[in-house]
């Protein structure tokens, strides 16, 4: 059986060797771990032993801290057992020990038979204590095991196809909040020695390869505050969701990290290679759908590059970036041509069409013109798919990318694009037209009397009865952009207005656009703007200068 590990604390180094002694006789169940002449020398043995004590056995009147101090102290960070002895017969002493959880106050000079007696009681407690612990821990982490496999369905569920998404409710109250993304991860072809594998077969790799990536998860989140969870898809899809609680956490490394270590570990322990593609991190769970679609669209993208790599959204750098996105004249346009695609808007397409065949006029290199065009192509499709929740198919994509691979000139390569953008803008305008528009405007309305305060997909929803992932969808579908991202441009347009009072501070105008944390609202604008608040200020005050002169000589 377990020791019962007791500290002795009392100023007189006699009384201490006595309750030692005391102490030993009761049986081998007692281990002394510590003795101590006060409570400022009990505490820190109790950081000593990492709160390893089950039993504190304390004078109450000591020098430098009493006992009932070190009582109180030492409860605010540990668990454990209170016995106090002492020489004063004092109501308000015993009442105070009570209320402090002791379990006998005894009084000097204690009486042998009463102190064994009563540390045989002692012990009973102490063991049943011991117990309930165990049982509830055991059941803390059933209850957290059972809440994981409802995350995890959940999850299962948001990811598959056809499932109606109104009758979740509100299923991201089951998961902490905080920032997260989620990965696609895709089987590539398979190898030729795989058509002779049976269903049982399949079972046990399916099996494997689940167990691979819970591992890897595991291990790379081990010892942090960061969670994640994993889940088999469609066929040969599976899924990763990765959580950090801090708002700000920078998921570009440690989600990029995380997808080649899980790449590496399927390659390495079975005969398949896998592809990995993520989005944009994301703050709001109900955003997932469009997490969801923004990684398949990623994905797409081993129609150009092959499989084996990892897909993560333009403009960073990693091995599996997008073919044709190293242009820097180009990879602007065509990421301007996808918005004006997803917002329906046919005048801006156009004039971003012409933009980027001027551009492709420039290029001298065939494989350069073709990589361009099958780039372009790839952001125009993932518009339709991220904006009308799958109009257009990875089948329809795959035929529009061989057209572009046949095509024999640069003419031919040119309609593949302005035929795509057409088709993918007049999919979207029908599917606008069939939608009821009134929801959409009455939560953008009610948003922007509203950009001071903290607003949720959920309160949005709430204000047009709507259930919150539904509306989200409907939201991105006749918008062009998600429910947050219109939030964040509201807040950034008034900011621009705010930052011409030069009396306010930017800790004042962050408090009328809803940010607490300056730093990260100057992210935000510095991402929106392409300039810093005070940068974007500094700019106003010269324009209205140059203005004021140009008035003076006028």
């Amino acid at each position: 059986m377990q020791k019962i590990r007791t500290l002795i604390v009392d100023d007189e180094a006699r009384i201490r060797r006595g309750i030692e002694r005391l102490v030993r006789s009761c049986g081998e169940d007692w281990e002394i771990v510590a003795t101590a002449s006060d409570g400022e020398e009990a505490l820190e043995c109790f950081h000593q032993h990492q709160g390893a004590i089950d039993l504190l056995i304390t004078d109450v009147k000591m020098p430098e801290m009493d006992g009932l101090t070190l009582i109180k102290e030492a409860k605010k960070q540990y668990s454990f057992y209170p016995l106090l002895i002492s020489g004063y017969d004092d109501y308000a002493y015993l009442q105070t020990a009570m209320r402090e959880g002791a379990l006998d106050y005894l009084l000097k000079p204690v009486d042998r038979e009463q102190f064994r007696s009563r540390m045989a009681e002692i012990r009973t407690i102490i063991n049943n204590g011991r117990y309930q612990t165990l049982k509830r821990g055991e059941m803390e982490r059933e209850s957290e095991k059972l809440k994981k496999s409802r995350q995890i369905q959940t999850l299962s569920y948001i990811t598959s196809v056809g499932i109606d998404m109104t009758t979740l409710g509100y299923w991201v109250d089951e998961f902490p909040k905080g920032t997260y993304v989620l990965l696609s991860i895709r089987m590539d072809t398979l190898p030729v020695k795989t058509r002779s594998y049976k269903a049982n077969d399949w079972k046990a790799y399916f099996y494997a390869l689940e167990n691979i990536m819970t591992e890897v998860l595991d291990d790379q989140f081990r010892q942090t505050d960061r969670l994640g969870w994993n889940w088999r898809g469609a066929e040969s899809d599976f899924w990763m969701l990765l959580f950090s609680p801090d708002p700000e956490y920078e998921w570009d490394n440690a989600a990029h990290d995380l997808a080649l270590r899980v790449r590496s570990a399927i390659q390495t322990y079975t005969p398949f290679s896998v592809s990995v593609a993520y989005g944009d991190a994301i703050e709001d769970l109900y955003l997932l759908p469009e997490a969801k679609r923004q990684a398949l669209a990623l994905m797409n993208y081993r129609f150009l590059n092959g499989g084996n790599r990892v897909f993560r959204p333009l403009g960073m750098s990693d091995e599996g970036k997008p073919a044709g996105t190293g242009d820097k004249d180009l990879s602007p346009i065509a990421q301007k041509l996808k918005r004006s695609v997803e917002q329906g808007n046919s005048a801006e397409a156009s004039e971003m069409t012409k933009q980027f065949f001027d551009q492709l006029d420039r290029l001298e290199s065939p494989a350069q013109l073709q990589n361009a065009v099958q780039n372009a192509m790839i952001l125009i499709h993932s518009a339709g798919l991220e904006s009308n929740r799958g109009i257009a198919n990875s089948a329809t994509l795959e035929e529009e990318l061989h057209k572009a691979e046949r095509a024999t000139n640069l003419q031919e390569l040119k309609t593949c694009v302005k035929q795509l953008t057409d088709r993918v803008i007049e999919d979207i305008r029908k599917i606008r037209e069939n939608s009821n528009l009134k929801p959409v405007e009455q939560a953008k309305g009610w948003i922007n009397e509203r950009l001071d305060q903290e607003i949720t997909i959920k309160k949005i929803a709430d204000q047009v009865y709507m259930n919150p992932t539904y509306f989200s969808e409907l939201f991105k579908m006749q918008t062009g952009e998600t429910v947050l991202d219109y939030l964040t441009r509201q807040r950034i347009d008034r900011a621009k207005e705010l930052l011409g009072d030069h009396k306010l501070k930017l800790q004042d105008i962050c408090g009328r656009i809803g940010y607490q944390d300056v730093k990260y609202f100057s992210r935000l604008f510095k991402h929106s703007t392409g300039q810093t608040p005070s940068k974007f200020r500094e700019q106003l005050l010269v324009q209205g200068e140059g203005a004021d002169g140009y008035g003076s000589e006028s």
